[in-house]
């Protein structure tokens, strides 16, 4: 898998990757060195390095905001030990950008 995210379509497919992978079963590159390999930290980097690709809504001018904090949350919950609330958020995050960006407002905590 990717260490970066250069377009929307990455993005998505890793939010998937990152919904499958995370807290730890992240599967081990054999053309990475170990420091580079994926990681809970270094995956919710590249989401929130990837938000540069992601428009926000004109009438939305706080979407990267709800975006960052959506991407907290689900951090928060995998290292508390809730695999499945941070799954959860992850996927609030995807529909934020692909599916429902007018249901921003309704994205902060679900």
């Amino acid at each position: 898998m990717i260490n970066r995210v250069e377009t929307l379509a990455q993005l998505h497919d890793f939010i998937g990757y990152m919904v499958l992978s995370a807290p730890d079963c992240f599967p081990v590159e054999d053309f990475l060195q170990p420091d580079e390999q994926m990681t809970l930290d270094r995956a919710f980097e590249v989401l929130k390095a990837s938000l540069v690709f992601v428009p926000a809504p004109a009438q939305f001018p706080a979407f990267h905001s709800i975006l960052c904090n959506v991407l907290d949350e689900a951090l928060a919950a995998y290292r508390a030990g809730d695999q499945w609330a941070g799954a959860h958020r992850l996927q609030d995050f995807q529909n934020l950008i692909f599916e429902r960006p007018d249901a921003v407002d309704s994205g902060t905590s679900t």
